[in-house]
């Protein structure tokens, strides 16, 4: 079964317009920290060379706003994978804590690679703990 992980973020100014909803980038920016989170929490990162992965792909679907103070949950789990191609794809979605109401969902796409050959390279074994 794979690992579903739970980032927390409050909208702060830095992440909203001058009308106080939340930039669309900034979702994009809280799914990267939730993926990266994700990943210290629950892999030994020592044994991950830097850089090993890229992102090729990334899709956000906004289905109502995200507000100043807002408490926004970034719900993680890795879906498609394929361990010898080296990819998989993380799911994202983004509820008000407060609501309850699902905001936006979205994906990212990463490609394992080996940095010195510039080579896409099969899913790690350290990698495979969130599958």
């Amino acid at each position: 079964m794979a690992v579903e992980y739970v980032y927390e973020h409050v909208v702060t100014p830095i992440d909203t317009t001058t009308s106080g909803i939340a930039y669309d980038g900034s979702y994009i920016h809280w799914a990267c920290t939730a993926r990266e989170r994700m990943m210290v929490d629950h892999l030994d990162m020592s044994e991950a060379p830097s850089p090993w992965f890229l992102v090729g792909e990334t899709n956000m679907r906004f289905m109502s706003p995200a507000y100043l103070n807002d408490r926004i949950e970034v719900r993680v789990t890795v879906g498609d994978h394929h361990v010898e191609k080296g990819y998989a794809k993380f799911d994202f979605r983004f509820i008000n804590k407060t609501t309850g109401q699902l905001i936006a969902q979205g994906y990212q796409i990463i490609f394992f690679y080996d940095s010195k050959t510039g080579k896409r390279v099969p899913i790690s074994g350290e990698f495979r703990k969130l599958l």
